[in-house]
């Protein structure tokens, strides 16, 4: 394995495929600003808050902005600095009648639960006349339209999707230092057993170890190198059309196994358990590391905190490493839909109701889409000689971190289509070859695998997981931090086998069944 290295290696691996960006989308122009003496409430859970240096919502341009617009009077709310905000969003369900009109968060699984219940607006009567433009883009792409509608075709909120669907959604994956590889003399790894090969290397010559912000992988790590399909956080996925836990599979035990096996060797940072995208940042500049799973943005992050030191910017991306014989079950990534959703409260009047349709249907005609990712023209961007919105110097000149964010919505998610070009803006060209690299190759497994957004349980199946296998959730993570770390002998037969009567005793087989017939429900719409 051991060969010369050079940067043109990394480059001739790279996939530089430039997507053609234009959507094809309804004009919304002699529809807005409307005029309306109604204001609109609308609570986000996560993703669409104001910019960390603003006080508010009323000094963001963003905020403030879409107001202006749509001739629609917003008042936003979010949760409160320092709490959790699922469990901020569960407070404000528990009392139905005094619900914001818009709410903004992963409600998809219970839509129907929603509408049984009356708390939320059937859409389907409303759709096609008070938000067209919408209407049109859901029924440009079935894939769309399914997951915005439950099982019996009641249409019940407004997603978030990605312009380009697979490569927006394959954003993270392995990272390496080139610097320390071309010194080691060692080419990119293409297996486990070669990327294990770098790891040892780094660690000889460095001291450094595997690291990575836990919460850039508690899903997916790598596990698909040994065919399994997630890490630590509960993961369900669809193979063959059967419906499974990854926790509950021996490709997963064999996984977890080399975790342990590094973190024995003294290969595995002992703190990646609770290390976040801030704290892996002392790991990284600090020559901790020389490998690691990252984000597109956060290893273009990386890059400019080395530059900004007086150091060369060494981080790439590489490809996720393939099992010795070949194997890669999944990637981390999606099909272009978001798991959370914008639905309509039942605290809405008709009329509000009516509102707020309007509102929320401007993100998806051609001047929203473009108002939702870079701003308000003429001020965050102008269009260029390429028909193409260019960035002007109020945000290409702010220091400040994610400037974008000021002016724009559409930067994590929210109930919009997130633009390609948003990410090409964002990011370096270092930063793009690395989504290439994570995605054109995987393209077969990046989503298929994945429990289907846009499912929805019935009433009863809802009712039902809210008693059994709630357990799973908290015993599955903690299962995966006592067998990395060898509290728990992960090679033991008996070990496992009592695992896996514990997954039982937590009614995984009832909830594997409920979760087939949704999936098959899903298949049949």
């Amino acid at each position: 394995m051991k060969k010369l290295f050079t940067l043109a290696i990394v480059m001739t691996m790279l996939f530089s495929v430039v997507p053609a960006f234009g959507l094809e989308l309804q004009s919304g122009a002699d529809m807005y600003p409307i005029k309306t003496d109604k204001t609109i409430t609308w609570y986000a859970e996560s993703n669409i808050s104001p910019h960390e240096k603003f006080t508010n919502y009323t000094e963001s341009p963003f905020h403030t902005g879409l107001s202006e617009v749509t001739g629609i009077p917003v008042e936003w709310s979010f949760p409160p600095a320092g709490t959790q905000s699922n469990v901020f969003t569960n407070t404000l369900l528990a009392d139905p009648t005094n619900l914001p009109d818009i709410m903004w968060g992963a409600f998809m699984n219970d839509a129907s639960l929603y509408l049984e219940d009356e708390m939320i607006w059937d859409l389907t009567p409303y759709l096609e006349e008070y938000a067209p433009a919408y209407y049109a883009f859901l029924k440009s792409n079935e894939a769309y339209d399914r997951a915005m509608k439950n099982d019996a075709g009641q249409y019940y909120g407004f997603g978030f999707f990605r312009e380009d669907g697979g490569w927006n959604d394959t954003y993270l994956g392995p990272v390496i230092r080139t610097d320390w590889l071309k010194e080691a003399g060692l080419e990119i790894p293409k297996t486990i057993s070669e990327f294990e090969t770098v790891i040892r290397a780094f660690n000889e010559k460095h001291g450094a170890k595997l690291s990575f912000a836990n919460n850039r992988v508690n899903t997916t790590g790598l596990s698909g190198a040994f065919g399994a399909f997630g890490q630590e956080s509960l993961q369900y996925f669809v193979k063959d059309g059967k419906v499974g836990l990854a926790q509950a599979q021996p490709e997963w035990r064999a996984y977890v196994a080399w975790l342990n096996k590094l973190w024995n060797d003294g290969l595995l940072d002992q703190d990646f358990l609770a290390l976040d995208d801030t704290s892996i940042k002392g790991k990284i500049h600090n020559d901790m590391t020389g490998i690691s799973i990252t984000s597109m943005g956060q290893l273009n992050n990386w890059n400019k905190e080395r530059v900004a030191e007086s150091k060369d910017g060494v981080w790439v991306g590489i490809p996720y490493p393939t099992g010795d014989d070949g194997t890669l079950s999944m990637v981390f990534g999606g099909a272009g839909i978001g798991t959370s959703v914008a639905m309509i409260t039942k605290s809405a009047d008709e009329d509000t109701m009516k509102v707020a349709l309007q509102l929320l249907n401007y993100a998806y005609t051609k001047e929203g889409f473009n108002y939702w990712n870079f701003g308000k023209e003429g001020v965050s961007w102008e269009m260029g000689a390429d028909g193409q919105p260019q960035l002007t110097a109020l945000v290409t000149d702010d220091k400040d971190t994610d400037p974008l964010v000021k002016y724009g919505g559409a930067t994590w998610s929210g109930p919009c289509i997130q633009a390609t070009r948003l990410l090409y803006m964002k990011n370096s060209d270092v930063a793009i070859d690395a989504n290439d690299t994570w995605f054109y190759p995987n393209e077969a497994v990046s989503a298929y695998w994945k429990w289907p957004v846009g499912a929805n349980f019935t009433v009863e199946e809802s009712d039902e997981l809210k008693i059994v296998g709630t357990s799973l959730g908290t015993f599955v993570p903690e299962s995966f931090g006592r067998f990395v770390t060898g509290a728990s002998d992960i090679n033991s037969d008996a070990a496992w086998e009592e695992y896996l009567k514990t997954l039982d005793s937590y009614d995984l087989q009832r909830v594997l069944e409920i979760r087939q017939a949704c999936y098959d429900r899903y298949l049949a719409r």
